[in-house]
């Protein structure tokens, strides 16, 4: 720290005012480190901002990019009474299908007690199939028991619960239910009380276990529970309600119901959803890079129309850029390759999708609706890829899943070469920031030193003129 001076006392000079001077000169390396530490984090920060715009991207392109995903297809039933029905990338197709009997699972309920918590089922065993539980004064409680039935429920496919009637005794009713309709259970108890007599849940079964049966044109389907699954690739079915018996089982011959009839379709509006969204997002991307080089012409009341929730692109800060250039060109190469499939359609041009002369995408929506509506299975191949030809957007996707990688994509890259280049900044300044306080206080020094001669000299022009003044008093005075 500088010492404590008065300066410009014998000189008259700004003396402050000159060392701030001098050490603002003395600080310009110091400030162009600090400059560029700030130009580093502005750079990272466009990075960042463009990696966003990648991702945004990888997303609309993950949509595409399995067949399941692209073969959109929905489900249309002729009455949803009897079923219910959702597609999942299932392929078009048309079946009747009828519900004969829907699956439940066995109930079995206690006779009714009149405290969840009391020690009532004394001790002994209480079996469920071959898994037994020991009772004894820490489970023998109602909530004791149903704790303890539920703590083995993988191994018997059994769970309890408690169900209070609302009367005032005998209220609570231990309630034991399968898992699924393939469960089917006895209990085998041997509980005694403390006077050494048998305890008797009094239990009854008040429903069994079924499993669901359908007719898939006019294939019989068996299932434990209401939902069918894998029955049509792609489609699970709920069955809600058994159907119409037309005519009766008789001579052997099964019972005949009424069909629901089940379409899946091509859910076309979907998938041109699935493709806007890529090509907004691919707009997204090349209208960020060129903003960078619209900066140059952009005017003093252009930049000032800019909101402040508007972000601001940082584009401008990467213009040029190599690694910015190269996944540009990889994007564009992308969407000009040929997939090679056995379809109609090998480019995204023959859909509709073309690329305009500033780098965007413009869809032809009448093209596309055609090939959309004429072309389904070939549009599917074109962007998921057939065997092992990838579609555009199974390529896209894999180029962009690398690219915005965590570990070791653009950003990742680029963020560890921020931190090395700000750690070498820091470094510098560390080293510059001790000679700066040298320099303002040599600096000072000499401006002391300064004062202090011109304040002797003072001095002295002072000593000579009273001494000039004397002579020539006395002078005068003889």
């Amino acid at each position: 720290m500088a010492e404590i001076s008065f300066g410009g006392l014998a000189t008259g000079l700004p003396t402050e005012d000159l060392v701030s001077s001098l050490m603002a000169i003395e600080r310009r390396p110091l400030d162009r480190l600090e400059a560029d530490k700030e130009y580093e984090t502005i750079r990272l920060q466009a990075y960042e901002q463009f990696d966003a715009k990648l991702e945004d991207l990888r997303s609309a392109a993950g949509n595409l990019n399995i067949t399941s995903d692209v073969q959109t297809t929905s489900v249309r039933l002729s009455s949803e009474e009897f079923i219910t029905a959702t597609s999942n990338g299932a392929r078009e197709g048309s079946y009747d299908i009828a519900v004969a009997q829907l699956a439940q699972v066995q109930k079995t309920v206690s006779s009714g007690y009149s405290s969840e918590t009391e020690n009532i089922f004394g001790t002994g065993t209480f079996a469920i199939g071959a898994v037994s539980l020991e009772i004894d004064d820490s489970n023998n409680s109602l909530q004791g028991l149903m704790q303890a039935i539920n703590n083995v429920s993988e191994d018997t496919g059994v769970s309890a619960s408690i169900i209070n009637d609302g009367n005032d005794s005998g209220n609570y009713h231990m309630v034991l239910t399968g898992n699924d309709a393939s469960i089917t259970f006895s209990l085998d108890y041997d509980l005694k009380d403390s006077e050494g007599d048998a305890i008797d849940l009094s239990e009854s079964n008040v429903r069994t276990a079924q499993q669901a049966i359908a007719y898939v044109d006019g294939i019989e389907v068996m299932s434990n529970t209401n939902t069918l699954t894998g029955v049509i690739a792609g489609v699970t079915i709920n069955l809600n309600k058994e159907s119409e018996i037309i005519t009766p089982a008789a001579d052997g011959n099964p019972a005949v119901y009424e069909t629901s009839t089940l379409n899946v379709e091509a859910d076309t509006a979907s998938l041109k959803e699935k493709i806007s969204t890529f090509v907004t997002s691919y707009n997204s991307v090349m209208d960020w890079i060129s903003s960078g080089y619209d900066v140059i012409l952009q005017t003093a009341d252009e930049a000032s129309t800019a909101t402040e929730d508007e972000e601001r692109p940082l584009s401008d800060y990467l213009r040029g850029d190599a690694t910015i250039n190269d996944i540009k060109r990889s994007l564009q190469s992308i969407l000009s390759e040929s997939i090679g499939s056995s379809g109609s359609l090998q480019i995204l041009s023959e859909i509709g999708i073309s690329t305009q002369s500033d780098g965007t995408l413009h869809i032809n929506n009448g093209k596309l609706d055609e090939k959309l509506d004429a072309n389904f299975d070939d549009v599917v191949k074109l962007l998921a890829g057939e065997g092992n030809n990838d579609g555009v957007m199974k390529k896209f996707n894999s180029y962009l899943v690398q690219t915005t990688s965590a570990v070791n994509g653009m950003y990742a890259d680029k963020h560890d070469r921020y931190e090395d280049a700000i750690r070498r900044l820091d470094l510098q300044i560390s080293r510059k920031e001790p000679l700066m306080d040298k320099i303002e206080e040599r600096i000072r020094a000499q401006f002391n030193a300064m004062e202090l001669l011109v304040s002797n000299l003072n001095a002295q022009s002072d000593y000579l003129t009273q001494q000039m003044d004397i002579l020539s008093n006395m002078y005068n005075r003889n």
